[in-house]
């Protein structure tokens, strides 16, 4: 990984950067299904710490590792956040298609450890749109189908759900092969909304899409014109996210040595 390089920060910078992090941004997550949204995690703690989103919602949930990530926030903050997750479970052109093995996982972790406020809503996005209040969302994170096309349909679809203190996120806005066209969209937005972009992780774009900003989250948007500052909170959250790189990297092993043993027994019976 190549990290931004770092400039010694005076001490309104160092405010600065100090207000863009919080106890949450070092949470140890404690589900690690299959995922390229890893090193996000800690910003994703701070980000449900600060914000306290009333309704949040995940479209596009694959193996659950973001959403989960929100709930493990919720539940140790004690907030009162209704938390949905929509996916068919079915997969796509970006993110494969899979059986219906994984949204039983899913369903089941989701069920023993958060019953109380996390909702799975197996459905198409345009479908389970209906099922929110105009102007309800707090908390929209945007990871289905990544052409352009899909991604600012999906955008569009759900710009009236969102709440006066609305943040968008958007995944995988470093990304430009595969016809992966999320980059595309956020140069769009982050011209039009105070944002602020990680470069890790394949990028995460952060989007402050309502007007009545929560003022705690003030100084990470004015970081994206205070160039030293935007630099240490990248790299603070890069290297935070980094270090769970090993934890995701054994628990994947884990899960196919769980296959392959699975694979072994149906496959002994032939024997």
């Amino acid at each position: 990984m190549t990290f931004p390089k770092i400039t010694p920060l005076t001490n309104g910078e160092r405010v600065a950067l100090r207000s863009a992090l919080s106890e949450a941004s070092l949470l140890e997550p404690q589900w690690f299904g299959p995922s390229t949204w890893v090193q996000h995690a800690p910003f994703m703690g701070y980000l449900v710490e600060t914000l306290k989103p009333r309704i949040a919602v995940e479209l596009g949930s694959h193996f659950g590792y973001s959403f989960f990530v929100m709930c493990q926030v919720v539940k140790a903050y004690d907030l009162r956040t209704q938390c949905f997750a929509v996916d068919t479970w079915e997969g796509d052109e970006h993110a494969g298609f899979y059986s219906s093995n994984v949204y039983e996982h899913v369903s089941r972790h989701c069920r023993d450890y958060y019953a109380d406020f996390a909702h799975l809503l197996r459905m198409r996005f345009d479908k389970a749109v209906a099922s929110f209040d105009d102007h309800s969302i707090d908390l929209l994170h945007i990871d289905g189908r990544h052409f352009y096309d899909d991604v600012k349909e999906d955008y569009l679809t759900w710009v009236p759900k969102l709440s006066s203190r609305s943040i968008v996120l958007f995944h995988d806005t470093q990304v430009r092969e595969r016809g992966f066209g999320v980059h595309q969209l956020w140069a769009e937005l982050s011209s039009q909304y105070p944002s602020f972009q990680f470069l890790h992780g394949h990028g995460l774009g952060v989007l402050a899409v309502g007007q009545d900003l929560s003022p705690e989250l003030n100084g990470l948007f004015e970081a994206s014109s205070q160039p030293h500052v935007e630099n240490a909170i990248r790299y603070t959250y890069a290297t935070l996210g980094e270090r769970l790189e090993g934890p995701a990297r054994r628990e994947r092993k884990r899960i196919k040595g769980t296959r392959l043993q699975r694979l072994r027994r149906k496959l002994s019976r032939f024997f």
